[in-house]
């Protein structure tokens, strides 16, 4: 969990956002029960429903593919977003305000809010513009913005969806409009909706314009993006807002809140160059597109990208410029360790062009005949060089392994070294020492330190510790603990914490017994929660959304007994198979007599029940 946000601002999203409301936002459910629902999964196929939502344990589990979690999950899933953003996504949907940091003094923390005021109010001013914005447009169809729509052939539903909008042609609109709703000169400013010339006069940004709004992570409005639609306009041919405490150009990505569900389903994304091209390729069905946001593709926006997909194909103008951007994102992401592609677009034609002229099987055919990076590189490398002189070779050779030096995949880089010395039918040893010889470089080594891939620690289950018996007895068990703290107190007692398994069940388990012991059983299933959200873990998911029990009092006198004596057995059997081997290896007398007393003492006193 990220514990820069508050445990209270957490606890207060859960109180707010009702488990139910939530899911039947995204997809039909109907009710199967007093406090049950079931739809169709979303994260499989399927025609007979088997995801169940329960509105009391505020869980949902699907008995198909096993997925499972709460609110946070759901949103991990469903947007394909870490846990921090899930977050931010629910506390935007029940007006949770998430504070930037926490501060020592009262001095640190009066400026935190004011910060954390001001981004809000620059939200709601961003929110309303883009909504003003696109009201100006549906009430004007036939606005030079209307018309220049209709001539892209851009349907109402794709303009909604991405909240196209325009500009009234004038020097005032946003000023007034902005006033009208209660917001200051210096706050529209800030916002960079205004903007003020060199005499101090303030006047709108964008005026007579076919307005983007620009989306963070959070699905929150933070920027504009305006593209004239004159053919011979005098200004730009793009408006961007300025940076402000809210937008920060190399960190967005464009599209991306849309694209979220896309790279998660297609298992890659696809980056191209301006809005227009992520909005063909979205009606083309690659709903996994985006864009760098008014600017070159940065390393922050490459690592926004990293996590969530491996997979990227780069889609930029088939022009010189494009062609070296292509490169240019080539050093950014290969260190990343990415499995990269590139779409090639025939000359003047990009994915607008294209779609206009060829619809949806024209942008397929160019995103199935994409080529692996090396392809790419070496075309527009070995254009540069003679492949058929030495000399060439050897600088085709040069100019390659400063892209391949980047990945950090051995493997994969050996690999490409192989292709490479057999596309010039140059020895792989040869090109293999090259290599090494460029690594050798002082800059080489500079930049292997500082592109080393930040690895992460997570526990993981031992699960050669148990057997089906074991996690059958410890199912049980922690079953009748998330139902009855008494058996979680018992358990104390008659089973040493050493002897449960390190398997997902086994942890759960072993949990369930500390938090007893600590007085805080009662937070059993939402520490469970958490965990299961890291873990991923169907079988714990399915017991936490209906952990219950028909069991009388005997049968459940019985079961907590057999599930015991199953667990206690099973380590006492793995105990003296130690033993036995230290006593087959054991090299003095001393030292077999010693084993062979603690085998003795373990057989005595060893009795146990099967289940």
């Amino acid at each position: 969990m990220n514990r820069a946000i508050p445990e209270n601002i957490i606890d207060d999203i859960r109180a707010r956002c009702d488990i139910v409301d939530l899911i039947s936002s995204f997809l039909p459910m109907k009710k199967a029960g007093s406090t049950r629902w079931k739809a169709c999964c979303p994260f499989h196929e399927e025609k007979t429903p088997s995801f169940v939502v329960d509105n009391q344990r505020q869980r949902y589990h699907c008995f198909g593919c096993g997925k499972g979690g709460d609110i946070f999950s759901f949103m991990m899933d469903r947007e394909g977003v870490d846990f921090p953003n899930a977050i931010h996504l629910l506390a935007g949907r029940c007006g949770v305000i998430i504070p930037e940091k926490t501060y020592s003094s009262p001095a640190q923390r009066q400026v935190a809010e004011q910060r954390t005021d001001q981004r809000q109010r620059l939200y709601k001013i961003n929110e309303d513009f883009a909504a003003w914005f696109a009201d100006n447009l549906k009430r004007n169809p036939g606005s030079p913005v209307g018309n220049y729509l209709a001539t892209r052939n851009l349907t109402g539903e794709i303009i909604n969806n991405f909240g196209l909008g325009a500009t009234p042609d004038g020097w005032d609109n946003s000023l007034k409009f902005g006033l009208q709703r209660g917001y200051s000169e210096a706050e529209m400013l800030d916002a960079g909706i205004l903007t003020r010339n060199e005499q101090g006069r303030v006047y709108d940004r964008f005026r007579n314009r076919l307005m983007f709004p620009i989306w963070n992570e959070q699905d929150k409005v933070v920027a504009f993006s305006a593209r004239t639609i004159e053919k011979e306009s005098q200004g730009a041919k793009y408006v961007n807002s300025p940076e402000t405490p809210v937008f920060r150009k190399s960190s967005i990505l464009y599209g991306l809140a849309k694209a979220r569900r896309g790279m998660n389903e297609r298992k890659s994304a696809i980056m191209c160059e301006g809005q227009l091209d992520v909005i063909a390729m979205h009606r083309a069905g690659f709903t996994n597109t985006v864009a760098p946001q008014g600017t070159a593709f940065t390393d922050e926006q490459a690592r926004i990208l990293k996590r969530y997909t491996d997979c990227l194909y780069i889609a930029f103008d088939s022009d010189s410029a494009g062609r070296k951007a292509t490169l240019r994102a080539l050093e950014l992401t290969l260190p990343l360790g990415f499995e990269l592609r590139i779409i090639q677009f025939p000359p003047d034609t990009d994915p607008d062009t294209v779609y206009a002229s060829s619809g949806e099987s024209g942008i397929k055919q160019l995103v199935d005949g994409s080529v692996d990076f090396f392809e790419f590189i070496l075309g527009e490398i070995g254009t540069m060089h003679d492949k058929t002189s030495p000399v060439g070779k050897s600088r085709i050779i040069a100019d390659i392994i400063q892209y391949l030096h980047k990945m950090t995949d051995h493997v994969s880089r050996e690999l490409y070294l192989n292709r490479l010395a057999e596309t010039l039918n140059v020895r792989f040893e040869t090109v293999f020492k090259e290599m090494n010889k460029f690594k050798s470089k002082p800059q080489y080594a500079k930049q292997s330190h500082d592109l080393q891939p930040q690895v992460t620690s997570e526990a993981t289950a031992n699960e050669a510790t148990s057997t089906p018996q074991i996690e059958k007895a410890e199912e049980k068990l922690l079953r009748m603990t998330l139902i009855d703290e008494t058996v979680a107190n018992r358990l104390v007692a008659e089973l040493p914490h050493e002897n449960i398994s390190n398997t997902i069940i086994g942890q759960s388990l072993h949990e369930v017994i500390r938090l007893s012991m600590d007085g805080e059983w009662q937070n059993s299933i939402a520490s469970l929660t958490e965990f299961e959200r890291t873990h991923n873990n169907h079988k714990l998911s399915m017991i936490l959304l209906d952990a219950t029990t028909q069991l009388d009092d005997k049968q459940k006198e019985k079961s907590i007994r057999d599930c015991i004596a199953v667990i206690n057995k099973h380590h006492k059997d793995n105990s003296k198979a130690k033993l036995k081997q230290r006593l087959k290896n054991a090299e003095t007398a001393e030292e077999k007599y010693k084993i062979m007393q603690e085998l003795q003492n373990m057989i005595k006193n060893s009795s146990c029940k099967t289940l």
